[in-house]
């Protein structure tokens, strides 16, 4: 699209596109990329002359860079920022001066209460001095008024030492102390209350902590399966089960168990046996627990993890309980294979989360990214926003040092490029960066309404050039002048709440775990269950056939439809094999083959319901304009109940208006194939 609307003519681009619109609106202009506002030109520049196009955008709150997002491009308007690829830029670039108007709104502040307003503003604007002149204007406007009903508030900065027990857990100690208080004494309640950190790790991070300390969490980001020990360790037996020879899968395994009990192990006799054959078991049985692999590999996915469930005690909570959640998904849609999970889970563990209802009364953890646009009575912002890349990397023109054999050049921004060839595009990424990380500030710390905390680290004795040219949290606070600790407003003061109790909230006082394996016998399908190493596997066969035949509609799904019996549990690999062959041989016999041309409209096993209640299932049933076929597979000898079945199903389809009805009896294992009935 960018090629074309870089080279053609706006004529060309409507002439193609068939159409025009009057009216546009862009919200979040700020963090609109060069190439996105550059395929939208032609339309916008043809619709001002006879219509409209309505920007919104705040540049304090570009923080999408690293996506495209370029803030020039919002501050130039209505220039067209780095445009000069574009064949129309002058006429448009015209156009758009011609139409363009600025209203910047009184800058009103009804979220925050007066405390909060007055020190955001007094912040940003000490700040802002520090921007590089080109970029100084997006805080031009930065100053709010607030609405005088909303007066008090309060601001809490604090800088917390390095100590023994580490940076961060004591900033997450002092936000479950701070949490305690302000529901206990200050009427606020968990869900008024909202963490923004910089990363997901770090939102994980605290979910653990607060979760070990009774703080009940809730964050679509932060609580991932995967981080509970007792999902990995699941995972680490079903690796095992999948490879015996998986030393890190049994050491995983031996590692929880020693954890979690009371009695002392050495970790060296573990490791000494694990590396032996039958170690591994002898450890487990000190455990009481006894892999019984040819039972558990037997197991339908969801019924094998709660089988370990119990082998290895593992007590419920809500991790466990989302985990048999995504096991019940996933087989459903994917089957039960181990390896297959193993495969999936390894791709999405850093995905799939813990689901809590939005009104559950839970501290809410997000990245400040997610925040954007939203609101709380509490915010605490906490950390160094450490942990990232101390460098970005940016694109530049290497021609003249390589005598143009290499363009473009992709390098990393460090202090290495200071007084090198580079020097000038080093220090516009430097003030990119800055401003990127100050404009996360900015709209993190503009997200509390009642209350806002801010945890960062203590400056070292000895600022250092690299803690001057870094763009880490603590840096905006020493900027800021910060010293120790600020607080702005009375610590005791209540929150008022409004009630908005919803009339039809019910409270469980407990639950009753019942072990349903007891009271209920689970089959891998309501109709099917075989066993081929027992003696009726003659039968089995049959049945496992006839469900194979049962997906089929024409020749070219026989590999598709055999694999999804294989992904479903109903067999190993060597039956589906077997089925694939079984059933290419019975496509090569010209009476069966007609049965899955493309000429019938096909139902397979499609359930007939009559008036009294009674249902009927035939095997296969084909319509077109003139005819109708009806057709039912068997696997044993010729019986009379099987063309008194099929004779019934045809006058059942006779009486639903179908007419022309020819029947067939299929014997799969018979010489004779095909029976015309």
């Amino acid at each position: 699209i960018n090629r074309l609307v870089s080279e053609q003519s706006s004529s060309f681009i409507f002439e193609r596109l068939g159409e025009r619109y009057n009216h546009f609106l862009i919200d979040e202009f700020q963090d609109t990329s060069l190439l996105q506002w550059q395929n939208l030109l032609p339309l916008i520049t043809d619709s001002v002359d006879y219509g409209s196009c309505f920007i919104v955008g705040d540049g304090k709150q570009s923080i999408y860079r690293w996506r495209g997002g370029e803030v020039e491009q919002f501050l130039n308007i209505p220039k067209i920022f780095m445009g000069d690829n574009l064949s129309e830029k002058s006429e448009w670039e015209s156009k758009l001066e011609h139409h363009y108007n600025v209203d910047k709104g009184e800058n009103q502040n009804y979220r925050s209460k007066k405390n909060i307003i007055d020190f955001n503003n007094k912040f940003f604007d000490k700040l802002k001095h520090n921007l590089s002149p080109s970029l100084i204007g997006i805080y031009d406007d930065s100053q709010q008024n607030f609405d005088f009903a909303k007066d008090g508030g309060y601001v809490h900065l604090e800088l917390v030492d390095n100590e023994e027990d580490g940076f961060k857990e004591n900033v997450i100690q002092k936000m479950i102390s701070e949490i305690k208080t302000l529901v206990s004494e200050n009427n606020f309640m968990y869900k008024d209350i909202t963490i923004l950190c910089n990363s997901r790790k770090r939102v994980s991070l605290v979910a653990n902590l607060f979760s070990m300390s009774g703080i009940p969490v809730v964050s679509s980001e932060g609580l991932l399966i995967n981080s509970s020990e007792k999902v990995r360790v699941i995972i680490s037996v079903l690796r095992y089960l999948q490879n015996k020879t998986d030393k890190i899968a049994k050491a995983s395994v031996c590692n929880f168990l020693i954890n979690n009990s009371e009695k002392e192990y050495s970790i060296h006799d573990v490791n000494l046996h694990i590396s032996k054959k039958e170690g591994f078991n002898k450890i487990l049985q000190n455990f009481n627990i006894s892999l019984k692999e040819s039972t558990l590999l037997r197991l339908p996915l969801y019924e094998l993890i709660e089988r370990l469930y119990k082998l290895f005690s593992i007590e419920e909570d809500v991790y466990t309980t989302f985990f048999l959640d995504v096991i019940l998904s996933f087989s459903e849609n994917k089957g039960s294979n181990i390896a297959e999970f193993l495969d999936w889970w390894e791709e999405k563990k850093e995905i799939e989360s813990v689901v809590v209802p939005e009104e559950t009364d839970a501290v809410q953890l997000m990245t400040i990214h997610k925040s954007k646009g939203l609101a709380f009575n509490v915010v605490m912002i906490p950390f160094n926003w450490e942990g990232g890349k101390n460098y970005s990397e940016i694109w530049v023109d290497s021609s003249p040092q390589t005598k143009n054999k290499l363009k473009s050049s992709l390098i990393r921004t460090t202090t290495k490029l200071e007084n090198s060839d580079f020097d000038k595009e080093y220090l516009q990424e430097k003030q990119l960066s800055y401003m990127d990380n100050l404009n996360k500030l900015y709209v993190s710390m503009t997200r509390a309404k009642e209350r806002l905390y801010i945890y960062s680290k203590q400056y070292s004795q000895k600022i250092s050039k690299s803690f001057l040219n870094s763009t880490k949290l603590n840096l905006f606070l020493y900027q800021f002048g910060l010293q120790d600790k600020l607080v702005i407003g009375d610590s005791s003061e209540k929150f008022i709440r409004k009630e908005n109790k919803s009339p039809n909230e019910y409270l469980l006082s407990g639950k009753k775990k019942i072990d349903w394996t007891k009271v209920v016998s689970l089959k891998r399908s309501s109709a099917r269950s075989w066993d081929l190493d027992e003696n009726n596997s003659a039968k089995d066969w049959g049945k496992l056939l006839h469900y194979a035949l049962s997906l089929i509609n024409n020749k070219n799904e026989i590999i598709e439809c055999c694999n999804r019996v294989y992904l479903e549990g109903e067999c190993d690999v060597e039956l589906k094999e077997k089925l694939i062959n079984t059933i290419s041989d019975l496509f090569e016999k010209e009476d069966f083959n007609r049965f899955f041309d493309d000429r019938w409209e096909v139902k397979n096993e499609k359930e007939i319901l009559l008036p009294s209640g009674e249902s009927y299932i035939p095997d296969r049933i084909l319509f077109n304009k003139n005819s109708t076929i009806v057709i039912d597979y068997k696997t044993g000898a010729p019986d009379q109940k099987y063309i008194d079945q099929i004779i019934n199903y045809a006058f059942i389809l006779n009486k639903m208006g179908y007419q022309n009805i020819e029947k067939y009896l299929i014997y799969t294992n018979s010489e004779k194939l095909v029976h015309k009935i």
